[in-house]
């Protein structure tokens, strides 16, 4: 750990003296100064401490990376405290910097964590006034994107969509992966901004009326011979086989849903179910609903809500409840609005005309939209 305590008062190891007395933060307990050429300063815990606050095993990479972006905070002059002990949480977040008058944990992750863990941490520190921020280290960056690590440290901001931050303490460089989108077949998507923090203020990272920009070269002709390559291929996706069968039960071909199905991407990842799952069990139940009925915003929501029934991403940190099916909702509906599938009466929505559904690719391609 890089603080101790003095007479009451926090004490960087850089700064502190070999002939002082120090005691840790959290558990009260004595501790050693450690100097050396080939590690960075930073207090020890004698042999045998049972302390559960302040870790011994911490790798070089945390280590650097968190001492790395408090000097960055102070730069910028940003009140920031380095392994801030806070006793009505029990816990000592890499980083405490105030920024926009709020008090913001910054975790620098390297090492696995549980989505349990993270989550009851995340809640604590919300619970307590404080803003938390998950920064990912190289060893995160090496390894595939996957569901599973979006779900965990994902944040949304207007300027940058879905986003993740990266910090790589050997070549000092910052990486945000923003506007993560999963296509139709459940790749995701996102474009990367890496910049010197050293350079950079938080400021003009999360600028609101900055736009951060995804180039889409989406091509619907060449996604819809995409869905029968895969559904004929030798090795099915089991993903789209399974939609494939729902649409069997309907009397249905996949590879012939309507062409606005290959619309937008998704904003956020939709968990085992595949985006254009969620989009055709969605749609068949409207083909099933009487074209007078009148629906409110809620029963529509509640139906796509239904459409991706099987397991679901959870976001701890996105505050707001079921955002992510709203995002991926409002757009496939403004694209049902759009191509004439619904329309809106008297603030509620009715069915304008029913979706063209293909026998098959072939009649499809006659159809090609312009």
């Amino acid at each position: 750990m890089f603080v101790a305590n003095k007479n009451n008062q926090s004490v960087l190891a850089v700064d502190a003296r070999r002939n002082s007395k120090y005691t840790c933060p959290g558990c009260g307990e004595a501790v050693i100064l450690r100097h050396g050429q080939m590690r960075l300063s930073h207090f020890a815990h004698h042999a045998g401490s049972n302390c559960e606050v302040f870790s011994e095993g911490e790798t070089k990479a945390h280590l650097e990376g968190k001492t790395q972006i408090f000097d960055w905070c102070r730069k910028n002059h940003l009140a920031v405290k380095l392994e801030a002990y806070l006793p009505e949480l029990q816990q000592r977040p890499d980083i405490l910097v105030n920024w926009h008058h709020h008090w913001t944990a910054i975790e620098f992750q390297c090492s696995p964590i549980s989505l349990e863990k993270l989550s009851a941490r995340t809640r604590g520190y919300y619970e307590h006034g404080y803003k938390v921020w998950w920064i990912l280290g190289p060893t995160y960056l090496v390894r595939k994107l996957t569901l599973e690590k979006i779900s965990k440290f994902a944040y949304f901001q207007k300027s940058l969509n879905l986003f993740l931050s990266f910090y790589n303490p050997q070549t000092e460089q910052f990486i945000v992966k923003h506007h993560l989108t999963q296509d139709l077949f459940g790749k995701i998507k996102w474009a990367d901004h890496a910049f010197s923090p050293s350079k950079t203020t938080f400021n003009e990272l999360f600028h609101q009326t900055q736009r951060w920009t995804c180039e889409n070269h989406y091509n619907a002709n060449r996604e819809a011979f995409e869905l029968q390559r895969r559904l004929l291929g030798r090795y099915t996706d089991p993903r789209l086989a399974k939609a494939q069968r729902y649409c069997y039960m309907h009397h249905l071909n996949l590879a012939g849903c309507p062409w606005f199905v290959h619309g937008e991407d998704f904003d956020f990842p939709t968990g085992i179910m595949i985006p254009i799952e969620v989009k055709v069990r969605f749609l068949i139940k409207l083909m099933e609903a009487k074209r007078s009925q009148l629906f409110s915003y809620r029963m529509l929501f509640s139906w796509f809500e239904n459409s991706n029934s099987e397991y679901k991403l959870q976001f701890p940190n996105i505050s707001r409840p079921k955002f992510d099916v709203e995002m991926n909702f409002q757009h496939f509906l403004d694209d049902l609005l759009s191509n004439g599938i619904m329309q809106i009466e008297h603030e509620h929505y009715q069915i304008k005309k029913l979706p063209y559904w293909y026998n098959d690719l072939n009649q499809k391609l006659h159809f090609l939209p312009a």
